[in-house]
């Protein structure tokens, strides 16, 4: 180990700004006292390197450690232990090693360390800008190994990236070619992410205003590619989770997830539901709920995927949904679900409040179900009560009190989905008729681009579902019945002027949507972020097998296998014939190549060059030993250092040209007194390559 090992300039300054870029996605969420110490340590490194200060200490180094921890528990006491907290530790880690890189083997750790930190993006972010944000940080780093490897000669900015860029692009065939053949192994460990309420999506508890709140988003839900034509506007209901327990004022989900997985085993499947008409297959991409609930249409079957489906046909992952989830369904366009309903189903849609204060609304239950002649003309007049008296659908909703359901039938009148859907199956239960409430997502916008469809937060809907005698669980939406073209057209055309609609995302280019270049660019941009998703992020074992089958045919399992051990043994063929036969010699510039020749001359003269000697090391030995030589000696090593070392000698044809020809006059002295003493030159004039 060299104790006078200088970091070169341009080697730290290239190290420095591949930190800055690895550690940039997890310091924009840093908190501000733990950036500031992490710019600190590079402003400190810097200093150091300046001489205008000085390495830390062992106590300063304790000290900064030991501030360092109870500073970040403490900025992240109301997340705690998480994956912020862990890529903090992690950066300030780094940066810590900063401080006391001193020699070559500490700067050649750190630029490993951010080879490992260009991970971080992709814990927050699997985006095309993510994608290239981590070509460029490799690029980078490249550059500040090949900045710190390289003679002073060669080693500028312009020479150092045209070289690194080289050596990235020549990675790329081999990245895509082990990404495309490599098989998929899924995570042995996930990380949960925080993700904000208007990216969760609807929950399993509903209470008037929940989902009117992501009216107020234009965050993605997920996307939906169809292999066929797609369904009317109308038909677009994506089922998520049933509410059929209710306290008086918050729907939830009642039973328990055991339950319902039992009675699937129990009931036979002609019980549970009957499949009527053609088949739709679709294609569904989930952007991440931290949730374990997915959405699909009515009565889906699972074709791909960890998907499972409860009594209640909802559907639900085995994990929650930390990353985009890719999975593919089918479902019919008639249906039949429930057409004997079990005991314990029964009693969950028909469950009330103990303490029933919404006594107005019972009463007009049963005013109308006395007029009417059976269960549907019931559900019939209900509708038409809401078609009918003046209520109005809107995404600002007054607040209720505990008697919900009067104060919205009687009083306010104004109301979101949830509204009409909860007071709809109250009224049904209100008469013995069993009802739930079904929360999802209904509708979505058509990318022609790419084919598919988007569904975003503000299409987030409720509605119910009635069970009649013989024809099982029938759909029914009450928001249809006072504001049909939601239905039929979508939220955006009817909110689309009214206050708070999509107010959370103020900088979504869907506020755009109206200008048509822009709207036109909003689709292509997520039609291409769409076929990242599909073809990369989501480019999982089925996938793979599905692509390998298409170039390999059916046996691509087994060709792959082949492949890959043909592959394998290749690469370590080549790799040990380079070993066995010792490699390429390096190849030095033509400056220092004369300058070992010398060092070979002298070395006849019983003066070799000792294994890591330096120049000026090397020319005060050879000084010592042969004074007549010393003069021409130190003018030859002081041109050498400065060529090679010095600022001012890189690029200059006057000192190198000096050096040629000292160096000439010096190797012929050597060769001369060489021959006088009967020595042979075995080297004379040779060039080390």
């Amino acid at each position: 180990m060299d104790v006078n090992y200088q970091i070169p300039r341009l080697a730290l300054l290239w190290v420095l700004a591949a930190l800055l870029l690895v550690i940039l996605p997890g310091m924009l969420r840093l908190p501000p006292l733990i950036l500031l110490l992490v710019l600190g340590c590079m402003g400190w490194r810097l200093l150091i390197f300046s001489g205008r200060a000085n390495y830390p200490g062992k106590l300063v180094k304790a000290l900064i450690v030991f501030t360092a921890l109870p500073l970040t528990v403490l900025q992240f006491r109301s997340q705690g232990v998480g994956l912020d907290a862990a890529v903090c530790l992690l950066i300030l880690g780094v940066v810590f090693k900063l401080l006391e890189m001193q020699y070559k083997r500490d700067i050649v750790i750190v630029i490993v360390l951010a080879y490992v930190l260009t991970m971080i993006g992709f814990i927050y972010s699997q985006t095309i800008p993510s994608g290239v944000h981590a070509l460029l940080a490799v690029a980078v780093i490249t550059g500040a190994l090949v900045s710190l490897n390289r003679d002073n000669a060669r080693n500028n900015f312009r020479d150092n990236s045209r070289l690194a860029a080289q050596l990235v692009l020549q990675s790329v065939p081999l990245t895509l070619a082990l990404f495309i053949l490599v098989p998929r192994i899924a995570p042995l460990w996930t990380m949960p992410l925080p993700v904000p309420s208007n990216k969760t999506g609807v929950t399993d508890e509903m209470t008037p205003g929940d989902i009117s709140s992501l009216g107020r988003s234009a965050e993605l839900a997920f996307r939906v590619s169809f292999d066929g034509e797609a369904p009317s506007h109308d038909r677009l209901y994506w089922r998520g989770l049933v509410l059929d327990f209710f306290d008086g004022r918050t729907w939830r989900r009642g039973g328990s997830a055991l339950l319902d997985y039992g009675m699937i085993r129990r009931y036979p499947s002609e019980y549970r539901g009957v499949r009527q008409g053609e088949p739709v297959d679709y294609d569904v991409i989930m952007e991440p709920t931290q949730q374990t609930w997915v959405y699909g249409m009515q009565l889906a079957e699972v074709t791909t995927g960890e998907i499972v489906q409860d009594r209640n046909y909802s559907l639900h992952s085995a994990t929650p949904i930390t990353q985009r989830l890719r999975y593919q369904l089918r479902s019919w366009s008639a249906f039949q679900t429930d057409l004997e309903l079990p005991r314990a189903l029964r009693s969950r849609a028909l469950q009330m409040p103990d303490e029933d204060s919404n006594t107005r609304s019972a009463l007009l239950a049963r005013e109308l179900r006395a007029a009417s002649t059976d269960d549907r003309d019931y559900v019939a007049r209900v509708l038409r009560h809401y078609r009918e008296q003046p209520f109005f659908y809107t995404l600002n909703p007054p607040l209720l009190g505990e008697a919900s359901i009067d104060e919205f039938l009687f009083q306010t009148r104004e109301g979101f989905c949830e509204h009409y859907a909860g007071s709809f199956v109250y009224l049904m239960r209100a008469v013995g008729i069993p009802a739930r409430v079904v929360v999802g997502y209904h509708g979505g916008e058509y990318n022609p681009f790419e084919d598919y469809t988007m569904v975003y937060q503000y299409n987030a809907h409720a509605w119910a579902e009635v069970w009649f005698e013989g024809e099982g669980w029938v759909r029914f939406d009450p928001t249809g019945a006072v504001a049909p073209e939601r239905i039929s057209q979508g939220v955006e055309a009817v909110f689309a002027n009214q206050p708070g609609f999509m107010e959370d995302s103020g900088f979504s280019m869907m506020r755009f949507r109206d200008t048509q270049w822009l709207n036109t660019l909003r689709l292509r941009l997520d039609a291409i972020d769409y076929a990242w998703n599909r073809w990369v992020v989501s480019y999982d074992q089925d996938l793979q097998l599905e692509f390998l089958e298409d170039v390999f045919g059916e046996k691509a399992r087994s060709s792959l296998l082949w492949a890959l051990g043909l592959s394998t043994a290749l690469i370590f063929s080549i790799a040990a014939f380079f070993l066995l036969r010792g490699g390429q010699r390096q190849l030095r510039d033509p400056v220092t190549r004369s300058y070992l020749a010398l060092a070979v001359d002298l070395a006849v003269m019983g003066l070799p060059r000792r294994r890591g000697e330096g120049p000026l090391d090397y020319c005060a030995r050879v000084s010592a030993e042969r004074p007549e030589l010393a003069a021409a000696m130190q003018t030859v090593t002081r041109l050498y250092v400065q060529l090679c070392y010095g600022e001012q000698g890189v690029g200059s044809e006057e000192l190198r040209q000096e050096f040629r020809v000292t160096l000439q006059t010096l190797r012929l002295r050597v060769l001369s007194r060489a021959r006088r003493a009967g020595l042979v030159a075995v080297s004379a004039f040779s060039r080390p390559q």
